[in-house]
């Protein structure tokens, strides 16, 4: 399995749960000189397993069937699949509906890829209709991707590009609240890629030895909004970036996370999307900036950037605010400004 291959400063502490709040309320008070609100809800409205009606669990063994009870539990109107400690190799896609919350026993419930060479997710949600209510929760995916097979030409197929972690992709209507929770993904193409949600939540996920091409990360959301990303660790992207934001998105909130040691930047927000808040999260050592960002309303509050490579706080183009941050040891500067923002308290 490939190992981290960026600065050795990688970090896998854990920060203090800020608490997650709704993305147009905290912008407002933020923009507003507010201090930040805690304890509001979460931006995905699924609920725990041990919320579900036991009727509608099922508990899966070692060794056991899990396509088959996912597709139990959807077929009954949804609940909860229950993962015992195992290890399953997924030599096809996973694939969840709505209604469905797929719930491990933490790291010891692993979900892997196969020891040779396939081009398929671990879990996905595709499909033409909607789906809502999805849930994956208390567990590990480890793709087994090898370290020979990165990719750093820009133009080079790679035949293991589609082995993604989490892959959850609507194409006509948005897919309505995702939750992503205790859940540590490595060695996958790109370990979570949601593209065309609204209510998307990732908490206390650790993704890390993720992304094998120029263009694939260790996490990558389009055509998103109403979503939380709060008290992660998204690290040592082989060849991407932390978390790649892209398309028409908006209302987003970063909050209290680490993206250190990435290949290139360790978050890149753009496409100018509307209401983006990033708040107390930690960007040190990442190839690229720390925060290459645009954006209307865009607010950079309370951040720490250390030792990037490229610039601690990139701003492209947009409006809003970059307040409170401290910025230090980046070689492409401390503070790399465009577009219509103030700045004060930064250090």
């Amino acid at each position: 399995m490939p190992t981290a291959t960026a600065s050795p400063s990688h970090r896998r502490r854990r920060r203090t749960v800020l608490g997650s709040a709704a993305c147009a309320t905290l912008l407002l008070a933020l923009l507003a000189g507010n201090e930040l609100g805690l304890g509001a809800s979460s931006a995905s409205a699924a609920a725990p397993c041990d919320q579900q009606d036991p009727a509608l669990q099922v508990s899966v063994p070692a060794g056991g069937d899990i396509q088959a009870a996912l597709d139990k539990v959807a077929d009954a109107g949804g609940g909860c699949v229950n993962l015992s400690v195992g290890t399953w190799t997924l030599t096809k896609s996973l694939q969840l509906r709505t209604g469905v919350a797929l719930n491990g026993s933490g790291t010891g419930t692993v979900l892997r890829g196969p020891s040779t060479v396939y081009d398929h997710p671990l879990i996905t949600l595709t499909g033409p209709e909607p789906r809502s209510d999805v849930m994956v929760e208390n567990l590990k995916l480890d793709g087994r991707i090898p370290a020979s097979a990165l990719t750093t030409d820009p133009d080079a197929d790679n035949p293991y590009s589609g082995a993604l972690g989490i892959y959850f992709a609507s194409f006509t209507q948005d897919d309505q609240d995702i939750l992503v929770r205790n859940v540590e993904i490595e060695n996958t193409a790109m370990g979570i890629h949601i593209k065309g949600a609204q209510g998307v939540t990732l908490d206390n996920d650790h993704l890390h030895e993720n992304g094998i091409a120029y263009w694939l990360h260790n996490s990558y959301l389009r055509r998103v909004s109403d979503v939380l990303i709060k008290d992660c660790v998204i690290d040592g992207s082989l060849i991407g970036t932390g978390l790649h934001v892209a398309g028409t998105s908006s209302d987003i909130t970063l909050q209290d996370n680490e993206f250190n040691g990435n290949a290139a930047h360790g978050v890149n927000i753009q496409d100018r999307p509307q209401n983006v808040i990033l708040a107390h999260n930690t960007f040190n050592a990442n190839d690229g900036d720390g925060i290459m960002a645009s954006g209307d309303n865009l607010l950079i509050d309370g951040n720490t950037t250390l030792d990037n490579t490229a610039a601690g706080i990139h701003t492209t183009v947009g409006s809003g605010k970059v307040t409170g941050n401290t910025s230090h040891g980046n070689a492409g500067g401390d503070y790399n400004i465009h577009g219509s923002f103030s700045l004060s308290g930064n250090n």
